[in-house]
């Protein structure tokens, strides 16, 4: 696994000055006291060195107050073995010595810094032993340990108390001579945030143009999806794990080949202009949970972040991870909504092993539905069966491709024909199109046809088979769904505050038909289309049967008086 600094260590009093003299001060029972206000810390204290409390008043030295005398070994720690591993460390320093007074010593009289200190706090935290005190509450924003006996202290986390906690450990050592305040030295935290591209949101809010927390989009789109991981400072650690956990809802199917991983300046950078890391060298991709059809999760995991390349250059404060997510036929309709999520783990124990986990973050992308009624244009109680359609593009280029009521995505239009000639392609085109790929919609016996999965924005109806005995429809019908959703980033998490309206309206050539309310819980919105039953031949027995016969009876009774007329004008003729 990696190995970690054990200590970010800070002496609070670096100068630990010996001096044997009889203690002017009684043992007494101290505090310390950890200026925190995060919950959900476990601090320990470990006694290193014991010994008694005396006054330099009078000796020789550079230490006002209270110093440590007598010094032994803590009860928190094996003196035996400590003494062992400080020698094979650094024979030069502690080679000679014997006692816990020589390392003190020794530690003391070279003017110890705070490297002396991480360095031979990173050893005893190796040999601790028994806990003196621990503080596992804030009170009024402070972690009291209590009840200590005079000596220094090591003071840390406990060991996974904070694993998977979106906080990072701390320790220190103390001197406590006294009752002691300390204030800890938290490690940086990393943020992530996630983000998805909504086409009608051309702002830029730090995120890059078009993305923000909601969109809506057509089932078969790409709809493209940002991670951005904050880097902390690094600098308490060997090494760093950073692991992104992306979570796909049942409607999203990952595009694994559009996944790009930058190290980036700011959020909003056209990371594209960066050089993308190199997965398996510079980090880890892990697609095993990724569902075939959608849904599942996938990670990218950098073992030491510290070692990513650009990560020193320039100032880079995040890294960024682009991908394409398919919105599939699996997506939900409506306010439920299609979310995605993702949450940041990342080395929270410069003492040791440990992971911390952030909260997630959550996008969500909406689809919508359009319902269709077939009716009589005299009665609309009267619906219509059999009514045939195809659904355009806003651009009339490309045809909705639909199986079982719902988008799979668009296709071209029939062989030979280009979209300025859309109304004239005859049914038989439309046939040969729709028995290679489904794009016919038909009225049902109660009127009804429809297709689900479309963005908002607006679409062609275009009738291209009427129902037994009705005229087909001149124009094509102008669809345009309206959503109202919160673009921006400061959505809450809540659908409900995601997605607030739903609109339909209809236009069929210059005319303006309906303006209607969606359904926003079913993400449906209603239309119906009229048709007008075709001029009719009267029927056989009526009034036209006795014209046609009146009518056929003058024009033989005229035929005769012509007839006649001809031969009168010959035989006159004749004559002559």
């Amino acid at each position: 696994m990696k190995k970690i600094k054990r200590l970010s260590a800070i002496l609070l009093s670096l100068t630990m000055v010996m001096v044997f003299a009889v203690s002017a001060f009684a043992a007494g029972a101290y505090s310390i006291t950890i200026q925190n206000d995060k919950e959900g810390h476990t601090y320990e204290a470990y006694q290193i060195f014991a010994g008694d409390v005396a006054s330099d008043a009078g000796q020789e030295g550079n230490v006002e107050g209270p110093i440590l005398s007598n010094i032994i070994w803590g009860n928190g720690v094996n003196g035996t073995t400590l003494l062992a591993a400080l020698k094979a460390a650094d024979a030069e320093k502690y080679g000679r010595c014997e006692t816990a007074a020589d390392v003190a010593e020794t530690l003391g009289i070279e003017g110890a810094n705070a490297a002396d200190a991480a360095a031979f706090a990173e050893i005893a935290a190796e040999h601790l032993t028994a806990v003196a005190g621990t503080a596992n509450a804030p009170a009024e924003g402070n972690y009291v340990i209590d009840n200590l006996a005079a000596g220094y202290y090591l003071v840390k986390d406990q060991d996974g108390s904070l694993e998977g906690d979106a906080d990072a450990a701390t320790e220190y050592i103390v001197q406590v001579l006294g009752n002691v305040t300390m204030e800890p030295k938290d490690s940086d935290i990393p943020t992530v945030e996630k983000k998805v591209s909504e086409e009608d949101y051309q702002q830029d809010d730090g995120y890059g143009t078009t993305y923000n927390d909601v969109a809506d989009w057509d089932i078969g789109d790409s709809v493209p999806f940002k991670l951005i991981g904050s880097i902390p400072d690094m600098s308490a650690y060997d090494t760093y794990e950073y692991i992104f956990t992306d979570i796909l809802s049942n409607g999203l199917t990952l595009q694994e080949g559009t996944i790009n991983v930058y190290i980036a300046v700011n959020r909003n950078d056209e990371v594209h202009d960066y050089v993308p890391l190199t997965e398996g060298e510079d980090y880890t991709l892990n697609t095993e949970n990724v569902g075939a059809n959608g849904g599942g999760s996938f990670s990218i995991a950098f073992d030491d972040l510290k070692t990513a390349p650009y990560i020193d250059e320039g100032n880079r404060n995040y890294v960024i991870v682009t991908y394409d997510a398919t919105l599939n036929a699996n997506a939900e309709i409506g306010l439920e909504g299609n979310p995605n999520r993702v949450y940041l783990e990342f080395s929270n124990n410069p003492n040791g092993e440990g992971l911390g986990r952030t909260a997630e973050d959550t996008v969500i992308v909406f689809t919508y539905e359009l319902d269709g009624t077939k009716v009589d244009g005299a009665n609309v109680e009267t619906k219509l069966e059999g009514a045939q359609f195809v659904l355009f593009n806003g651009g009339h280029t490309r045809v909705a491709h639909i199986e079982n009521g719902k988008l799979v995505g668009w296709v071209q239009l029939p062989e030979g024909y280009d979209s300025t000639k859309y109304a004239e392609i005859p049914y038989e085109a439309w046939e040969t199109l729709n028995a290679d790929t489904s794009v016919i919609m038909t009225s049902a016996a109660d009127g009804t046809f429809g297709v689900s999965g479309l963005d908002d924005g607006t679409y062609y109806l275009l009738e291209i088979k009427a129902p037994n005995s009705y005229n087909l429809l001149e124009h094509e019908l102008k669809v345009t769904i309206a959503a109202t959703t919160a673009n921006g980033q400061t959505w809450n998490g809540t659908a409900a505050q995601a997605l607030t309206a739903l609109t339909v309206q209809t236009q069929m050539g210059e005319e303006n038909l309906a303006d209607g309310t969606g359904n926003v819980n079913n993400g449906a919105v209603a239309i119906q289309v009229t048709n007008n039953q075709g001029s009719t031949l009267p029927e056989t027995g009526g009034m036209g049967t006795t014209l046609f016969y009146v009518i056929g009876g003058l024009l033989v009774v005229g035929a005769g008086i012509l007839l006649i007329v001809r031969f009168r004008m010959r035989a006159i003729n004749n004559d002559e």
